[in-house]
């Protein structure tokens, strides 16, 4: 296995011989995405693990001048006795490519941070979610077990391990109230009479809500407000559950004749 090092983040990358020959050794960084030269810092693996440096060129020594010639009457042509020089090797020729997309080594024993990075963010995205949903879902409970009634059991479970309760649908949009009058009690002209019929228009059964009575003078101004739970407007004892399409009667007494009020508003809600 070959080892070569990018030239700009310095990270090393495994590499095989196709990778280098398939564009003249140009190789991209899977870490700084830079375009470098393989060749430059090109090593084998088994080496570097055993820290062998690689063999310097071989300088053949040189020839030793011959002896001079014995003196003769006959002269000698001279010899030119030149010691050969030595020469390194010639460096590899390498074609210039363009910088390519083709895959590229990954990074040799360091860890992939970007890509566990981004699993992680995914990671805890889903978890964020998840915990939005079960949020969404318990605060809505009554309804999800209307609506799956396969899972009123588990959540009945869950809240009683919680000390919560599994409420009815509170779907104020459902409800109306059909009819409504205020006057002085017939018996006691000191008592006002509060009566109205609320209508549950769900096909499902619903909490019951609360009412609002508002007292007003001639020019609609408010005089006085009350707010009515559902022991208060239909007794104590009563039902905790307004019933799929039925109506409710509605009978309060107000100690309210010495404000002299000349008209009313009547609202339901859940507070």
């Amino acid at each position: 296995m070959l080892i070569t090092r990018c030239s700009h983040c310095l990270t090393a990358f495994r590499v095989t011989q196709a990778q280098i020959e398939a564009r003249q050794g140009k190789v991209r960084c899977g870490h700084c995405q830079a375009v470098f030269d393989a060749l430059d810092s090109l090593r084998d693996k088994a080496e570097d693990a055993r820290g062998a440096a690689e063999p310097l060129p071989h300088h053949p020594p040189a020839a030793k001048a011959p002896p001079a010639a014995a003196k003769s009457d006959t002269l000698a042509s001279p010899a030119a006795a030149a010691a050969p020089k030595s020469q390194s090797p010639a460096p590899k020729a390498r074609a210039m490519a363009q910088p390519t997309t083709e895959p590229v080594p990954e990074p040799d024993g360091e860890p992939r941070v970007a890509a566990r990075g981004r699993g992680l963010g995914w990671l805890a995205a889903a978890l964020l979610g998840l915990a939005l949903v079960g949020q969404v879902a318990f605060h809505n409970r009554g309804e999800v077990a209307l609506l799956v009634p396969q899972l009123e059991p588990s959540m009945k479970a869950l809240c009683e391990a919680l000390g919560c309760e599994l409420p009815l649908p509170r779907r104020v949009e459902l409800m109306s109230i059909e009819s409504s009058d205020l006057r002085a009690d017939s018996v006691n002209p000191a008592v006002m009479v509060l009566t109205a019929t609320l209508r549950n228009r769900a096909a499902f059964p619903q909490s019951l809500p609360a009412l609002e009575l508002t007292l007003t003078d001639a020019r609609d101004q408010a005089l006085a407000r009350r707010v009515l739970s559902a022991p208060e407007y239909l007794g104590r004892g009563a039902a905790e559950r307004f019933a799929a399409n039925s109506e409710l009667a509605v009978k309060v007494f107000i100690e309210a004749a010495s404000l002299g009020a000349a008209g009313y508003r009547l609202y339901l809600f859940f507070p």
